[in-house]
């Protein structure tokens, strides 16, 4: 909406001065700007400002999902700010990610823009395209990820991350996906933190005998490339330990 607003009181401005200067094909060129990025729903708000837009629908919004099948990649609780943890992890060019990508040898990372997938204000998307290094099983490959916010809601985000890596053995019978989940803390302090939790599975697209094989290793690389995700972070913020937590079953008999 703030976006919206800036765009319109831009075009007025516009006007007013066109109007004393009696030309108005800027006007239109400005107007016909305007509609098609509303037509388009790809009218330029920040990534803060596309947030705040989606925690602020409520109709039909998404429970926090459950985690993945295969297993839990992450689950630690930092003293930050889940907003903040948002912003660091996700924003457009965040540090971490260049900061990650050196770390791993990860090279040609591409990041788009982050858009409403298909026109829809409650679903935040963008590819990012990187070439992963090599290992001592497999050369270097080009990987393709499609990040999608599914819920935004009260200092809440769930982000599904789909990977493709066609390049690699039977790379076009399966995806791996990612699911972050960023919510409140709750630590005993009462210092504002974030508990992330990332979970994993794995989506076969076609029959394979190689399901075992496929799934080994992945287990393993995403184990290896999250312990170093993990090690990353705690750099960044404190990470607190689960003995921070208040004791629930103990504060609830209290409060009986």
């Amino acid at each position: 909406l703030k976006a919206i607003a800036n765009g319109l009181q831009r075009i007025f401005k516009k006007k007013e001065e066109n109007s004393k200067s009696g030309d108005s094909s800027e006007l239109s060129s400005s107007l016909s700007d305007y509609e098609d990025s509303v037509h388009e729903n790809t009218f330029p708000c920040s990534f803060e400002e596309s947030i705040a837009l989606m925690e602020s629908r409520d109709d039909n919004k998404p429970e926090m999902p459950e985690n993945l099948p295969v297993g839990i990649l992450v689950d630690q609780i930092y003293l930050v700010s889940p907003n903040d943890l948002n912003v660091f992890l996700f924003a457009p060019n965040s540090q971490f990610s260049k900061d990650m990508a050196e770390l791993q040898g990860t090279t040609n990372v591409q990041e788009g823009p982050w858009t409403w997938k298909n026109g829809d204000t409650s679903c935040l998307t963008r590819v990012v395209t990187y070439m992963k290094a090599a290992t001592k099983l497999i050369k270097a490959v080009n990987a393709i990820e499609e990040q999608t916010y599914i819920r935004v809601s009260r200092k809440e985000f769930a982000i599904l991350v789909s990977v493709s890596t066609p390049e690699v053995p039977y790379g076009n019978s399966f995806r791996i996906e990612l699911l972050y989940k960023i919510m409140p803390g709750e630590v005993s302090s009462g210092e504002e933190s974030s508990h992330l939790v990332v979970s994993w599975g794995i989506v076969f697209l076609q029959s394979t005998m190689m399901k075992g094989m496929i799934e080994g290793g992945a287990r393993q690389g995403l184990k290896e490339s999250f312990s170093q995700f993990s090690d990353q972070l705690a750099r960044n913020f404190k990470v607190l330990d689960k003995a921070d937590l208040p004791d629930k079953e103990h504060l609830l008999a209290t409060l009986q």
